[in-house]
């Protein structure tokens, strides 16, 4: 038999729990396809390497690079293409200072003429007056449509969704944060309900001879003193058994029960009478 009259409630408290629990499965799938994603990303990025770049017939990319030399004109920087008949153009758009360091940098826009056929190709970018070896080589390859550039992406999330990975692992990471925000919510109103209905929530089980150990949440409310029984109660508030308080350390409290079966995480454990309008008449099922 129910112990409180009041049905709200429990029926509060049970829509709460279920829309944390839901809320909670979204958040951790989400949190996978994030990290599944962001895997899939590094991973087709080192297998495709930083210097490549791929293009449509008719799209242009920017790139950049570091300046080898100080006070750099417009004429200094060459470009070449291999082979040369490439259909690629490159163009010089400016010189700036870099984002992070200040240091001087390049950038620059790689087209592909719009009749350009498939293939690949090598850029490679140098400085007047400077040693070969500051030399940048990029390689590029112009794909014949965007159906073939996913088919032959390093990517599988790509290949198989169209969706870029690491679009992919940002939308879904920062879903997954606010539905964590949503469970916390909702988990605070949870314990709001329970300390409301004057129970506290076993989150921990341990078997012992004889018996079970449990490790009820007090939710802020005042520990049963030692030796003292307390009702255990379902979800549903229907009475479990009768568990003896052992001792209370840093807002847990532990019990000692017979009897455990019925008795999963998530229970509640009666620590007062509960304090709606009206539960003072009420019987104490602790008394």
């Amino acid at each position: 038999m129910n112990p409180h009259p009041d049905q709200k409630f429990w029926q509060t408290l049970r829509k709460t729990r279920s829309q944390q629990r839901s809320i909670g499965w979204i958040s951790a799938v989400l949190l996978a396809v994030a990290l599944v994603g962001l895997i899939d990303g590094l991973l087709a990025h080192m297998r495709r390497g930083s210097d490549l770049l791929e293009l449509l017939p008719g799209d242009a990319l920017v790139l950049s690079g570091p300046l080898p030399l100080k006070n750099p004109v417009t004429n200094d920087l060459q470009a070449r293409f291999l082979p040369e008949d490439a259909p690629l153009h490159f163009r010089l758009d400016e010189f700036f200072a870099g984002y992070w360091f200040g240091n001087g940098m390049w950038r620059g826009t790689v087209t592909a003429e719009p009749l350009a056929e498939q293939g690949s190709y090598a850029l490679r970018v140098w400085f007047r007056g400077t040693a070969s070896s500051s030399a940048q080589t990029f390689k590029v390859r112009v794909w014949e449509d965007a159906s073939a550039r996913r088919a032959g992406s390093a990517s599988f999330i790509y290949r198989l969704t169209g969706w870029n990975p690491f679009v992919l692992a940002a939308g879904c990471g920062m879903i997954a944060l606010l539905c964590g925000g949503c469970v916390y919510v909702l988990g605070r109103r949870s314990a709001r309900l329970a300390a409301t209905l004057g129970c506290g929530e076993v989150f921990r089980l341990r078997l012992e001879d004889g018996g079970c150990r449990l490790w009820c949440l007090l939710h802020g409310l005042k520990a049963p003193a030692a030796g003292q029984t307390c009702t255990v109660l379902d979800v549903q508030g229907n009475a479990l058994g009768e568990a003896t308080v052992d001792v209370q350390r840093k807002g847990v409290l532990e019990l000692l029960m017979r009897d455990p079966e019925a008795v999963l995480p998530g229970s509640l454990v009666r620590l007062r009478p509960p304090s709606f309008p009206g539960a003072e008449k009420a019987p104490d099922a602790n008394v």
